[in-house]
C-alpha cells in the first residue's frame, strides 16, 4: 500500500523554516498562497511511504478544519485589523468551498 503525505514548508520569520504537514495537495497550496511571510514560489512537496500495515503520524497534520479553527479564533481577537478580518473570513469561506469538494 501507498500512503502519501503532502506538506508545506512554513516561513517563521527569522530566516528559519520548518516543514507542516497537510492532509491534501490542495491544502498545502492554500496554505502557501495565504502565507504572512510567504516565499517567492511554492514550497510545497509530498513524501510517499510504502507500507504492508497501517502506519501512526505522531506528528500534528494539519487539516482543513483545523485551519478554519485556527482563523476563527483569530477573528475573536481585538487587535486584529478590519482588512486582515475581512482577509480571515475570505479564507475561512475559501476553506469551507474546499471541504466540500472532497466530500
Amino acid at each position: 500500500m501507498l500512503t502519501k503525505i503532502w506538506y508545506s514548508v512554513e516561513n517563521c520569520g527569522d530566516g528559519s523554516a520548518y516543514p507542516q504537514l497537510m492532509e491534501s495537495e490542495a491544502l498545502a497550496q492554500f496554505d502557501q498562497d495565504n502565507m504572512d511571510e510567504g516565499w517567492g514560489e511554492s514550497c510545497i512537496g509530498s513524501i510517499t511511504i510504502e507500507h504492508d500495515s497501517p502506519i501512526t503520524v505522531k506528528n500534528n497534520i494539519t487539516t482543513i478544519d483545523d485551519r478554519i479553527k485556527e482563523l476563527e479564533e483569530e477573528l475573536t481577537y481585538d487587535y486584529i485589523k478590519d482588512w486582515r478580518k475581512e482577509d480571515y473570513t475570505k479564507q475561512i469561506n475559501e476553506l469551507k468551498e474546499m471541504k466540500g469538494e472532497q466530500r
